[in-house]
């Protein structure tokens, strides 16, 4: 009975840990410009930086959101003068989404907050092995891939 309680108090912290980061990311902050910005808005200007240009389709995908919810977020950016929209010169149908210089900022800016932020967590957690966090993502991962399955997410 030992494995299921430990597997029952591991998915009440990912509960908790969940609630947390939904708390967090409900208060808006400010990202190297005079712009208050959500976390969703910040993670979704790493998502265009990271790919360098990228469309609401590829956004809706990595983040398990429909490509509507994705283009009103893309609208919000557009209008906060943080990225541009285009129609690909290759394809009518596709709208490409990039980075403006200040959306640049921003990126910039959050990713040294996370590097920062990661370091001062790694530090803190010197108990546990490369190893441990292997079995961590792992474990994460195949929750996440069978509450996808099950949802209808694929």
């Amino acid at each position: 009975m030992e494995r299921e309680e430990v597997f029952f108090e591991l998915m009440e912290t990912l509960y908790e840990v969940s609630r947390f980061i939904s708390s967090y990311e409900s208060v808006p902050r400010k990202y190297g410009t005079e712009d208050e910005l959500y976390m969703v808005e910040v993670h979704t200007l790493n998502l265009i930086g990271d790919k360098i240009k990228t469309t609401t389709s590829e956004i809706a995908t990595i983040t398990n959101r429909t490509k509507g919810a994705v283009s009103q977020m893309v609208d919000k950016l557009v209008n906060k003068g943080l990225a541009v929209k285009y129609k690909n010169p290759n394809n009518n149908r596709e709208v490409i989404i990039e980075l403006t210089a200040k959306g640049s900022v921003v990126y910039d800016y959050h990713k040294e907050l996370d590097k920062e932020e990661y370091e001062y967590h790694l530090s803190k957690l010197n108990q546990f092995t490369t190893d441990d966090f292997k079995n961590y993502i792992m474990i994460s991962r195949s929750i996440i891939d069978q509450a996808k399955w099950n949802s209808g997410f694929k």
